[in-house]
């Protein structure tokens, strides 16, 4: 048997790498964690960490802006980015002090910083050494896609990686993409003050959503002023002064600064997978139902692969792969219903499928709408703007869930983790939920449905009401 330097040499140190490397330790095994320049991956540096960071400041200059609606005096919050992006920075360190390089080391993890590359399948270069592992796991992630707009590296763009370093706000913002990282971004820079205008190829923003969630994010635009340009692709830029003229079709856009937003690209090319014998695709590295590469010893997980870009799914799968690699018993896969969240306001939360999906599949189901004009604690928030829908099959289980509204990505947890248990509306309204929350309004959309769907219910509905008498 060979000698290995490492059990597991783990290639990305975000969320799926430091779950992976917590595990192998878990296991006793030997793990290097290995980045080619920090701790922490897109989502603690350029992604989730600092745009809910971000989004926050926004918020609160935009309750500020409406506080008339609390009874309060409007008051216009000062424009800029320089202090705001310094509490984003802080909210990045307060965060990566939990999965710092000198805890990791007290676990017994060895993190080696510097790119790394294959030299053979057991082997890794990293920066100037050559370290060599039974296993290893890529994880290296993503990055922002850029646009093939004529003159667009020329006249400069921003992405999610270089936007939280602004000091200066844009005056006039283009984002391309109406994806969830353009419309967060969108949102929250118009809130703190820039004159945004979305550039989205498709009919509509988020396209992924349920159509009723994406028309109350659509109408929240254009309430608050944000230009939305649907079904439009811009075809080049260039520089007249001290503006950027973006061609969209016919017309021009005089702006500022670009932001793009259109997506990830996997981190692939710089790892030099010919030499280990991966095979790569149109969407990254390409793995099997257990998490394993053409390589049987090398798994991946996360960005890289081309699945769902998100930190909590990247997580997941990178647990399995672990628990596939030092246990004999591989299992395949298989995650259940996945969550999403986009961070705008109104908040658009989705587990499952959603109506046009079920339709376009030959399905049926049942739809319950209930507005949030009558979810209580809603109303006391002076946030009645929102809507929950749900969609139930002929067994009485959802089949998809969608909510758009304040603290929408707190609630789609409980309505995840029933279908993916296969509860039943029946086991939501019977449990009780505490009161005056969101979450409250869950069982009370589900009431009417309980009742006339199925009149034996009716006991259970009783039995919940009276106790909250």
């Amino acid at each position: 048997m060979p000698s290995f330097d490492y059990d597991l040499a783990i290639i990305g140190a975000g969320s799926a790498g430091l779950t992976a490397a917590r595990l192998a330790r878990f296991f006793a095994k030997r793990a290097a964690l290995i980045d080619k320049d920090r701790l922490g991956g897109d989502c603690l540096n350029y992604g989730c960490v600092p745009s809910k960071a971000l989004i926050k400041a926004s918020r609160v200059a935009y309750e500020a802006a409406t506080a008339q609606r609390w009874g309060l005096s409007a008051q216009h919050l000062p424009h800029g980015l320089a202090a705001v992006n310094a509490r984003v920075h802080h909210a990045i360190t307060e965060i990566g002090k939990l999965d710092d390089a000198e805890g990791l080391a007290e676990l017994g993890v060895d993190v080696l910083l510097g790119g790394a590359t294959f030299r053979d399948p057991h082997t890794l270069r990293v920066g100037a050494r050559e370290i060599t592992a039974k296993f290893i796991l890529i994880a290296s992630g993503s990055r922002p896609a850029v646009p093939d707009v004529e003159g667009l590296a020329e006249v400069g763009y921003l992405t999610n990686e270089d936007v939280f370093d602004l000091s200066d706000l844009p005056g006039r913002l283009a984002v391309i993409g109406g994806g969830p990282i353009g419309v967060e971004l969108a949102q929250a820079l118009h809130r703190l003050g820039s004159t945004v205008t979305v550039v989205q190829r498709g009919p509509h923003l988020i396209p992924r959503d349920d159509a009723d969630m994406i028309e109350a994010l659509e109408g929240q635009f254009v309430h608050e002023g944000i230009d939305v340009r649907l079904a439009t692709r811009p075809s080049a830029a260039r520089r007249e002064g001290a503006d950027i003229v973006l061609t969209l079709g016919a017309a021009e856009l005089r702006v500022d600064a670009i932001l793009c937003a259109v997506g990830r690209v996997p981190n692939v090319e710089t790892l030099a997978l010919e030499a280990a014998g991966v095979t790569t695709n149109d969407r990254g590295i390409a793995i099997n139902e257990r998490l394993q590469t053409s390589q049987p010893h090398i798994y991946a997980v996360g960005d890289v692969t081309g699945g769902p870009a998100f930190t909590h799914y990247a997580g997941h799968q990178a647990a399995h792969a672990v628990r596939n690699i030092f246990v004999p018993i591989k299992a395949a896969f298989s995650p259940g219903h996945l969550p999403w969240v986009t961070f705008t306001d109104p908040e658009i939360a989705h587990v499952g499928k959603t109506e046009v999906e079920i339709r376009a599949a030959g399905g049926t189901c049942e739809i319950i709408h209930f507005p949030y004009s009558h979810n209580e604690r809603a109303v006391t928030d002076a946030e009645p703007a929102g809507l929950m829908k749900f969609l139930i099959d002929d067994k009485r289980r959802f089949i998809g869930a969608h909510i758009a509204g304040q603290c929408a990505g707190e609630m789609i947890n409980e309505l995840t983790l029933a279908m993916n248990n296969d509860l039943t509306v029946d086991a939501i309204i019977s449990s009780i939920h505490a009161y005056p929350t969101y979450s409250f309004a869950i069982p009370i959309a589900l009431y009417d449905y309980a009742l006339t769907q199925n009149p034996s219910t009716a006991a259970k509905v009783g039995r919940f009401l009276s106790r909250l008498t």
